[in-house]
């Protein structure tokens, strides 16, 4: 459901709140209160009570209350009470992160938070709601990782499955990426209701090294996750160094990180939705590479563009103006071209450029619109929101899933962290430190019947509620009717299957129950219901069961490696006791046939044993060839789960190597590059290097090439691998050297004419560089008072986020520079004016003394040149 947030201490005084720019036919309703800083997410309640859940960096969990269609508030203050208040360490980005519900809440009342326990350990905790305050504090998962700073996660949710899955960035630290299978940091993970692993989670090796709760991988920072309605998929929302990405991820999937980002290869997800961090990215159109026939485009770019489909892209600069304008992405059928749908006659051009549209700096959350108060044509839509831009971001999506268009849809949305659709089918959006919650609805909807919710899942043996309203007074006593036009007669309306409206009562919420019985097959049920009332549109609820009642296989290892002629074994047992005795197969259901299976191939569990582990062994044949075998083995319970082993044979005859490595294509002067080749062959390859340019070295047995590049060029190289078994591989590649750029500078806060106050201001801002960066001074008025020495951002004025003390600070106007420092010690700087007091905010007549910004060798220009830039934003907010 709702996910993980940033931690964000931006603590100043409240002020009144800055409406929003909402699309046309849209309106914004803001509610205010200092119990909402700093807001870190949001949940309305699944029971129909039309209670808000508020979740603070802190550890506090606020309830808001929605009567006769409006959120309750005194004195024009949101009026909050408070759930529970949990202990949690604070430092950085840690805190109270993250909240979901349980999908059989209507039932058991359960409610999860993911927090920071410890400056050592994070915890997944379970409260039972009691009236509205959290009782029975249950830690369900202990030892998540943390590293007291960024990244922490917080993400967490219930998949259609009914498992429990949560997600974890790299901790600031690089920490969980690529390969490694050992810490739940950079991943997604999984776990049964009760908090141990799921055992069909796709690295679950028993014993073995591997961490059981992983589910999927390659995550820098996945800041928030959604589960889509109908479809069950997952888009996990990632925060990124260069692009901000949004995928949908399967079991078992690698997004990559950190080694690609938006440029994921042959065997990687990679992005549904993507822009660039903090920017565009702009594209030459080659000479004839603009083609339109049959009112379809397709443009050839002169270099990898790494657009999505749904992407907006603006043309500008082809030599056939028609070709010019705004177009949706509709089709990538190369890394250099691209198509669109595009009015105008057949033509050909070419020239110009293509370059993405600017969306923001740190992806926050999102939440598909499943509700009925906005018009027709947003029911499926991903909305979203950037916390560095304000924006919130509208993408449809095709007929066949796909994404269709992504667009900007309304702005100055402060802080935005988080959004979920309310039971009277508005959005509501959290920021931060923003001390406002917004409600942004359609300015007029005619009478309509409002649906909570189009898609609900219950628990078999549960319950699951929707609500109903209407949009409008009625003239008369309506009558609305729920019941089950097709599906499984499992599921039935339980409560509220003829509800009444009237002039009096017609925005109250009203409560459908829904029931799932419990039934003897593993399969999930569904069913549609229809909501109806006389001179109103029906609706059609599509309702699902989460089935979970059989017995599951718990292997030692799903993936069993070994020699010809050698055997390998696992063993089985069940996760509870059968009714009946059970039968379990195990067959090679694909593969080489020398895997064969040499224990027994049926094995029985019966209730009184079902908890002992029974071996299974495989042997592997020796053959007359050079290759390495592969086989998959099912094991099935009749009529139950089954669960899939990959076996590997290791080949004992020699095998010439091959390099399957792809190295990287570019360097920076001063700036170490690094290339791990890897080879396969038996036995184990050896590597040499040749290189036009003294400095590159191999390492003959691990592979790794390092070089620091002295000069800037073009440089050729050969690795190759050698084993004795003929012929050796080779890999021929050229390396771009570039010079070291100079540093940018990014201050985030304070922004631009932003009023500050107390003693807990946020001023805090980063670096981007292509080696690296040292150091940020900050400077008030032209005198240094700060320094933040380290190697990566966010840089703080004190070290910490919210340690700049501004009450001495005299009323009026007050300039704040940011100036940063690459490793080869040249400078950047960016600026504010910031405003202290409610008067006026004059325009100092110049430029106070000390401004330095000239102390490195590329200071003043980047104080020149930079001022323009100073809104912009690289880093997630979490971040800060």
């Amino acid at each position: 459901m709702l996910s993980f947030r940033s931690h964000l201490l931006l603590l100043g005084l409240l002020a009144s709140p800055v409406l929003a720019a909402v699309p046309t036919g849209f309106q914004e309703t803001a509610y205010t209160s200092s119990a909402l800083t700093p807001a870190t997410g949001l949940a309305w309640a699944p029971d129909g009570s039309g209670r808000l859940f508020i979740t603070n960096k802190n550890g506090q969990v606020l309830v808001a209350v929605m009567r006769d269609g409006a959120l309750v508030v005194q004195d024009a203050k949101l009026v909050t009470s408070v759930f529970t208040t949990e202990s949690v360490y604070t430092s950085a980005e840690c805190g109270l992160l993250g909240m979901a519900f349980d999908p059989n809440y209507t039932v058991n009342r359960y409610v999860y938070l993911f927090i920071t326990a410890t400056g050592s350990k994070q915890q997944i905790i379970r409260y039972t709601d009691a009236n509205g305050v959290g009782t029975a504090r249950t830690v369900l998962v202990d030892y998540l990782p943390t590293a007291q700073q960024n990244h922490n996660g917080g993400a967490i949710g219930f998949g259609p499955d009914g498992k429990l899955y949560w997600a974890i960035g790299d901790l600031g630290t690089g920490a969980g990426v690529d390969a490694d299978l050992t810490s739940m940091a950079s991943k997604v993970s999984r776990a049964n209701l009760d908090g141990t692993p799921a055992n069909d989670n796709p690295f679950n090796d028993g014993v073995g090294p591997n961490n059981e709760y992983i589910w999927a991988r390659g995550f820098r920072d996945p800041f928030t996750f959604t589960f889509q309605p109908g479809t069950g998929a997952l888009w996990v929302n990632t925060v990124g160094t260069s692009y901000e990405q949004i995928f949908v991820t399967r079991r078992g999937a690698h997004a990559g990180y950190d080694d690609y980002e938006n440029n994921q290869p042959a065997g990687y997800i990679t992005p549904v939705i993507k822009y660039r961090t903090n920017g565009t990215d702009t594209r030459d159109i080659t000479a004839g590479g603009a083609v339109r026939g049959a009112g379809r485009v397709t443009f050839t770019t002169s270099a990898l563009h790494g657009f999505r489909k749904g992407e907006k892209i603006t043309v500008a600069g082809v030599t056939d103006t028609s070709f010019n304008g705004e177009l949706y992405v509709s089709s990538v059928p190369s890394g250099t071209t691209w198509t669109a749908v595009q009015a105008g006659v057949d033509a050909t051009s070419g020239g110009g450029t293509a370059t993405t549209q600017s969306l923001g700096s740190s992806l926050t959350g999102g939440i598909f619109y499943d509700s009925t108060l906005f018009p027709s044509d947003y029911r499926g839509n991903l909305l979203f929101g950037d916390y560095g831009s304000g924006r919130l971001v509208r993408a449809t999506l095709a007929g066949d899933g796909s994404v269709a268009t992504v667009d900007a849809w309304a702005s100055g949305i402060t802080q935005a962290v988080d959004m979920d659709v309310g039971p009277d089918g508005a959005l509501y959006v959290v920021g931060v430190a923003s001390g406002t919650l917004r409600r942004i609805s359609p300015t007029a909807s005619g009478q309509k019947l409002l649906v909570s919710a189009l898609h609900v899942t219950v628990v078999e043996g549960g319950r699951a509620v929707f609500t109903v309203r209407l949009a409008e007074a009625p003239t008369a006593e309506l009558t609305v009717r729920v019941a089950r036009a097709s599906g499984d007669a499992d599921l039935t309306v339980k409560d509220g299957a003829e509800l009444t409206f009237t002039p009096a009562n017609w925005n109250q919420l009203q409560r459908i129950t829904l029931a799932a019985a419990d039934d003897a097959d593993a399969a999930a049920d569904s069913a549609a219901f229809t909501v109806s009332a006389p001179g109103l549109s029906p609706e059609t609820i599509q309702v699902a069961s989460i089935d979970d009642n059989t017995a599951r296989l718990v292997l030692s290892s799903t993936a069993l490696t070994l020699n010809e002629e050698e055997t390998a074994s696992l063993t089985v047992a069940l996760s509870k006791a059968p009714s009946s005795n059970v039968s379990l197969t195990v067959v090679r259901t694909a593969g080489d046939a020398d895997v064969k299976v040499s224990s027994a191939e049926t094995l029985t569990f019966r209730p009184a044993n079902w908890s002992t582990p029974q071996t299974v062994t495989v042997a592997a044949a020796k053959d007359v060839d050079f290759l390495a075998d592969s086989a998959t083995l099912t094991l099935a319970l009749a009529g139950g789960d089954a669960r899939t082993v990959s076996v590997t044979v290791r080949d004992n005859d020699a095998a010439a190597p091959v390099i399957s490595s792809t190295p990287g294509t570019s360097a920076v002067v001063g700036a170490p590059y690094r290339y791990q080749v890897v080879a396969d062959g038996l036995p184990a390859p050896s590597f040499s290097l040749t290189s036009s340019v003294a400095g590159p070295v191999i390492d003959s047995s691990t592979g790794i090439l390092v070089w620091t590049p002295e000069a800037v060029g073009t440089v050729d190289m050969t690795v190759s691998a050698s084993n004795g078994a003929p012929p050796d591989a080779q890999q021929s590649f050229q390396v771009l050297v570039k010079a070291d750029e100079p540093p940018l500078a990014v201050l985030t806060r304070p922004t631009q004419e932003e009023r500050v106050s107390g003693a807990t201001a946020a001023f805090f801002g980063d670096c981007v560089d292509d080696v690296g960066c040292t150091k940020a001074e900050f400077y008030v008025d032209g005198v240094l008072e700060r320094t933040d020495a380290r190697t990566s951002g966010p840089y703080h004025y004190g070290g910490e986020p919210n340690r700049w003390d501004t009450t001495s600070l005299s009323p009026g106007a007050h300039q704040v520079r940011l100036v940063v420092y690459d490793t080869a010690g040249r400078s950047a700087a960016a600026e504010a004016r910031v405003c202290v007091g409610e008067g006026a905010c004059v325009v100092p007549a110049e430029d106070p003394p000390g401004c330095g910004c000239g102390v490195g060798p590329g200071g003043a220009l980047a104080w020149g040149g930079l001022v323009l830039g100073l809104m912009l934003r690289r880093r997630r907010p979490s971040d800060a």
